[in-house]
């Protein structure tokens, strides 16, 4: 089922005007190329689907790359025309890559499930949800052998492969591996509405349901997130999973041209509507990796558009300076430091068609008193930390890193006069492994272990 949005034309480029904030050039070729997807690799490798948003309503099957943290974009397209459009894609690295392909109007066999092992110069055809009875919504791998793909009901149930050999062989998941709520009438998943958090992958469907399956695609269970099936985005129109137990899903609510939020903290068992603060932005809804319980919305409606983020799990929400009035499409994070949100291209200004946060995205979190009024998080990530203190109040705070042989890699001081605060240590040049790190603030004593992976 092709994702519809409230919004699918440009309303404005601007420039990069905001701290937080750098445009980057998606460099497409065509105007006014919007980003509907983004997956990031890493840090520095980035792919993200575009679609056309003259208002023109051509479907394209256009995409672009970085990989080097979007200093450099590179477009490319899956098959040439105005016909087929891009589900979604997902990626290994800088070459290996899958996409699915739709069509406007019947479905036919040329839609489904296409790979590229070249960074999308050439691209193959994979077996899954082709002809007029499929549609290809959405597809993941977790590595070069193990992935999954869904499209909308096929025989009374949805249609779901399973592949163990990067896609050479997919399997259908039977109806007697699917549980929880019943399908309901004319239901469907929506393309792009897809997460992933470890093993556990889900999707969305347009009357509200979440399928989510623990163990790489192989069973799932539906359950009923409370959004409304009504309007033009019927459901769950966005996903952003923390782990596999707690996350939110978003409904663009068409009054407010904000995101009506579900949330769940056992894995979907049960659901809640959020009652929060604040603007939830409707276009992209993402969960920071390696936060305590960060999360990012963006919207791209011309009644409201901008981008907020919550420290909380989505009960409050403060705008990022200076992006209200600015339209942000989808947004996706590799952690607190690497993040990215779509916008339109212009081939006559220089650095459009994508947004890169440009700090850290670092929040006061909870600190438990036994530890002495210090955190530090994620633990374990990819060597950025972050310090979170309380109870520092006019007093020198020291803080040293050592390795396993008890070498000092890192050390650092700073005078402290506010009662919490948050410090980012850098410590990515450093090896993977286990550190100790002691704070010391007054007669207060903190060690902890951390790892780099």
């Amino acid at each position: 089922m092709r994702k519809l949005l409230l919004l699918t034309t440009l309303l404005l480029v601007v420039s990069g005007a905001f701290a937080q904030w750098i445009e980057q050039g998606t460099n497409f070729t065509t105007d006014s190329r919007g980003i509907n997807y983004i997956q990031c690799v890493t840090g520095d490798i980035v792919w993200a689907t575009a679609y056309d948003g003259s208002g023109n309503g051509a479907y394209i099957t256009e995409f672009c790359k970085t990989t080097n943290s979007g200093t450099l974009w590179v477009p490319g397209v899956v098959l040439a025309g105005s016909t087929y459009g891009l589900g979604n894609i997902t990626a290994l690295d800088a070459n290996t890559v899958w996409v699915t392909v739709f069509k406007s109007g019947t479905q036919n066999a040329t839609c489904g499930v296409y790979k590229s092992i070249n960074g999308g110069s050439t691209w193959v055809h994979e077996s899954p949800l082709q002809g007029s009875a499929s549609f290809a919504d959405n597809v993941y791998f977790w590595n070069g052998n193990i992935g999954m793909c869904h499209g909308d009901l096929r025989d009374g149930y949805f249609e779901i492969y399973t592949t163990t050999d990067g896609g050479a062989i997919w399997t259908r998941v039977p109806t007697t591996s699917i549980s929880g709520v019943a399908v309901a009438s004319d239901e469907g998943g929506w393309t792009s509405v897809i997460d992933v958090t470890g093993n556990t992958v889900m999707f969305g469907t347009n009357k509200g349901n979440l399928y989510k399956s623990d163990d790489q695609g192989l069973t799932w269970t539906a359950s009923f997130t409370g959004a409304s099936a009504a309007g033009t985005n019927g459901g769950v129109n966005n996903i952003a999973f923390r782990d596999s137990q707690s996350g939110l899903v978003g409904h663009v609510n068409e009054t407010t041209k904000m995101f009506d939020l579900f949330e769940t903290s056992d894995g979907g068992t049960t659901w809640a509507p959020v009652t929060y603060t604040g603007t939830a932005f409707s276009a992209g809804l993402a969960y920071v990796p390696y936060t305590y319980n960060t999360y990012v919305a963006t919207g791209s409606d011309t009644a409201l558009c901008g981008a907020s983020y919550s420290f909380d799990g989505g009960h409050t929400w403060t705008e990022f300076n200076a992006t209200n009035g600015t339209q942000f499409l989808y947004t996706k994070w590799y952690d607190n430091a690497h993040g990215w949100a779509g916008s339109f291209n212009s081939t006559t200004t220089a650095n459009t068609g994508m947004f890169k946060y440009n700090d850290v995205l670092a929040e006061i979190v909870h600190v438990d008193a036994q530890k002495g009024g210090f955190v530090i998080y994620p633990n374990p990530n990819h060597g950025l930390f972050t310090l979170a203190a309380i109870g520092v109040e006019n007093q020198e705070v020291t803080i040293q890193v050592f390795d396993m042989v008890g070498k000092m890699v890192y050390s650092a001081k700073d005078n402290q006069s506010i009662i919490s605060y948050n410090k980012e240590i850098d410590l990515s040049g450093l090896s993977r492994g286990t550190y100790f790190v002691n704070v010391v603030s007054g007669k207060t004593t903190h060690r902890e272990k951390i790892v780099i992976e």
